[in-house]
């Protein structure tokens, strides 16, 4: 039912902005996923880790998902968890001014809670 409701409020509008918006978004994932691949790469190069650890470590996305792959495979298990509990803490420290940044170079103002 909450999809149906939401894919019933769907407009032309609203698709030719997601239209728009895609190369966009199409580039900032294979931008992530390289970021990724490099950092896991430095870590396998510099740290001597496994490429698989490396990889669960870097790799974007829910730290559950990673946390289940990680446990089912031979790797280092307390690092995966540690590095994926780290770039979740970033996030959520980085996320609020990132978004102030960018909403302010496209001219949305911040508006007062109160």
């Amino acid at each position: 039912m909450i999809g149906w409701s939401i894919g019933l409020r769907f407009t032309r509008t609203i698709l030719s902005h997601a239209l728009k918006a895609l190369p966009r978004i199409l580039l900032s994932i294979i931008a992530l996923m390289m970021a990724g691949g490099a950092c896991a790469g430095l870590l396998v190069w510099l740290g001597g880790l496994d490429p698989l650890t490396a990889f669960l470590a870097t790799s974007p996305g829910g730290a559950d998902s990673v946390a289940i792959i990680a446990n089912s495979a031979k790797v280092d298990l307390p690092f995966v968890m540690a590095m994926q509990t780290t770039r979740l803490i970033l996030v959520l420290i980085a996320s609020p001014r990132l978004a102030r940044l960018v909403a302010g170079r496209m001219g949305f103002k911040e508006k007062a809670v109160s």
